[in-house]
């Protein structure tokens, strides 16, 4: 029961994310989301037009570089949450820390998933889902609308509007593409949020992205057990 329960949050914190990194386009104003004239405006580059760089029309959407943020996390009401996020470059691997202690593995070169119980010494294996990973990133299908400039947890990054399937959100992302706050609206108008508490670029060990050795490993629903990576 304490598993389910913990996928059951992670599912919970992951879906608040889904939302809050909705695609953007223009949106009117809505109550409850951050209004226009919140953030600082984004610079102007000195110098001539034809020397000026041309301000990017999204934030990238994959971190180019390992990071570790603790995010507090509310969604719909509930009561709000912290969970770390652990990424390597371009999110070829993952580690999401719940508050309890069990963590979620995913790796998406090797397609593998897995969630950890260390208070049980206890991995379980999971069938891979892209979709997992996919929730706490940026994609192609997004379009976004640049507001300005804020700083987060002592960390700067760009705002964009945006929008998904009557979602409407305002997210600031780093330009190494590490999502720092996002506050969304659904189409029913519940509200979820999701803000950097701390942030690390100070590399994990590699062992922190594998199982622990010498764990015990069951199947998890429609997975199969006896994958003992890391032992």
């Amino acid at each position: 029961m304490k598993v389910l329960a913990v996928l059951f949050a992670a599912a919970l914190a992951a879906g608040s994310w889904a939302v809050a990194t909705a695609a953007a386009q223009p949106a009117p104003a809505q109550p409850g989301l951050p209004q226009p004239g919140a953030v600082e405006p984004a610079p102007v580059q000195p110098g001539p037009p034809a020397a000026r760089t041309a301000a990017p029309v999204h934030p990238p959407l994959l971190p180019t570089r390992e990071a570790s943020v603790l995010y507090r996390i509310s969604a719909r009401g509930d009561p709000p949450i912290e969970v770390r996020i652990t990424s390597l470059p371009d999110a070829t691997a993952m580690r999401i820390d719940m508050p309890d202690r069990t963590y979620m593995l995913v790796n998406q070169a090797e397609h593998r998933m897995a969630m950890v119980v260390p208070e049980e010494l206890m991995v379980m294996d999971l069938p891979y889902q892209a979709g997992v990973q996919d929730q706490f990133l940026l994609n192609s299908r997004m379009k976004f609308t640049r507001r300005g400039v804020e700083t987060i947890a002592g960390v700067r990054c760009t705002s964009w509007d945006v929008l998904l399937d009557g979602n409407r959100a305002v997210a600031c992302v780093t330009d190494d593409g590490v999502l720092l706050r996002s506050v969304s609206m659904d189409a029913e108008g519940k509200r979820s949020s999701i803000e950097a508490v701390s942030v690390s670029y100070t590399p994990a060990p590699a062992a922190d992205f594998l199982p622990p050795q010498g764990f015990d490993h069951m199947a998890g629903p429609g997975g199969t057990s006896g994958d003992r990576t890391g032992q």
